[in-house]
C-alpha cells in the first residue's frame, strides 16, 4: 500500500506541475461551460413560447422537465471526456519509456500491480477533479428551476460518468504502455474509444443474436441508463469488467517487458 501511494504521489504531482492538466481543465469548462449556456437558454426559450401559447390560445402548457437540460449537459460531456482521457493517459507509460525511466521501475523492488494502480488512481483524482467541477452548473439549473431540479438523475448521471472514466483511462493507459510516443498513445485510444462509442450503430445492421452481443460491447449503450435515472446492476458490472480487463492487459504488457529486460 506505502508503495502504491508513492506512485500515486508522484504521478499526481506531475499532473499539478505540467501546464497539460490546466490547459484541458480550461479548455473542458469553457466547451461545457458554452454548451450548457446553449443548452439552457434553449429550454427556457422553449418553456417561454408555450407560456405565451398558453397565455394567447388557451389549453395546458406540455410537460417541460429542467432535467432535459441535465441529461443533455452529461451526455455531451461524456463525450468530451471520450477526446480528453487520452490526453491525460498518454504520458503514463509513454514517458517512463521515452525518459528511460521504465528500466529502472522495472529493476525497482515496486511490483508492476503497485506501479500500475498508482498510475490509475492519480489519472483517476484527475478526471473526478475536471468532473466535479460542473456541479456548479447544476447548482445553477437548481437556482433557476426554484428547486424543481431532479437530483436523482444528476446523482445517478455522475456515478455513470465516474464508472465510464475508469474505464477510459485503463484504455489509455493500456495503450499508453504499448509506445513510447506520447501523441500515438493519444491517437490509438482516440480511435479504440470512437469505435467503442460508435459500435452502437453497427449493431442496427445486424440481427439476433449478434446485434445483442455488439450493442452491450457498445460503451455508449451503458450510459443512457444513468443519464436518465436507472442504475443497472448489468451497466455497473459492464464498466467494472471492462476497467478490470484493460488493467490487466496493460499489467502484463509490461510485466512482459519487465520479462525481457
Amino acid at each position: 500500500m506505502k508503495n502504491i501511494i508513492a506512485v500515486y504521489v508522484r504521478e499526481l504531482r506531475s499532473y499539478f506541475v505540467s501546464p497539460i492538466f490546466y490547459i484541458l481543465a480550461f479548455v473542458f469548462l469553457l466547451v461545457m461551460g458554452n454548451s450548457f449556456k446553449d443548452s439552457f437558454f434553449n429550454f427556457a426559450t422553449q418553456t417561454a413560447q408555450y407560456l405565451v401559447a398558453m397565455t394567447n390560445y388557451g389549453g395546458t402548457i406540455p410537460l417541460i422537465n429542467i432535467n432535459h437540460v441535465v441529461s443533455r449537459m452529461f451526455t455531451f460531456m461524456n463525450f468530451l471526456f471520450l477526446l480528453i482521457v487520452p490526453l491525460l493517459t498518454m504520458r503514463l507509460y509513454s514517458e517512463e519509456k521515452k525518459n528511460g525511466t521504465m528500466e529502472l521501475l522495472m529493476t525497482s523492488p515496486i511490483t508492476t500491480t503497485q506501479v500500475l494502480l498508482g498510475k490509475f488512481l492519480s489519472c483517476l483524482t484527475i478526471y473526478v477533479i475536471m468532473m466535479l467541477l460542473t456541479i456548479s452548473f447544476n447548482i445553477i439549473m437548481m437556482i433557476q428551476s426554484n428547486g424543481k431540479l431532479d437530483w436523482g438523475p444528476v446523482f445517478s448521471s455522475y456515478l455513470g460518468t465516474f464508472l465510464f472514466g475508469t474505464t477510459l483511462i485503463a484504455i489509455g493507459m493500456f495503450f499508453s504502455s504499448l509506445t513510447e510516443n506520447q501523441i500515438v498513445a493519444a491517437a490509438l485510444t482516440v480511435t479504440f474509444l470512437m469505435g467503442l462509442w460508435l459500435l452502437i450503430f453497427t449493431s442496427r445492421l445486424l440481427s439476433p443474436p449478434f446485434n445483442q452481443v455488439i450493442r452491450y460491447i457498445a460503451i455508449s449503450e451503458h450510459l443512457d441508463s444513468f443519464i436518465y435515472g436507472f442504475v443497472g446492476l448489468h451497466h455497473i458490472t459492464y464498466f467494472l469488467s471492462m476497467t478490470t480487463l484493460w488493467l490487466f492487459l496493460t499489467g502484463i504488457t509490461i510485466e512482459s517487458a519487465r520479462w525481457r529486460q
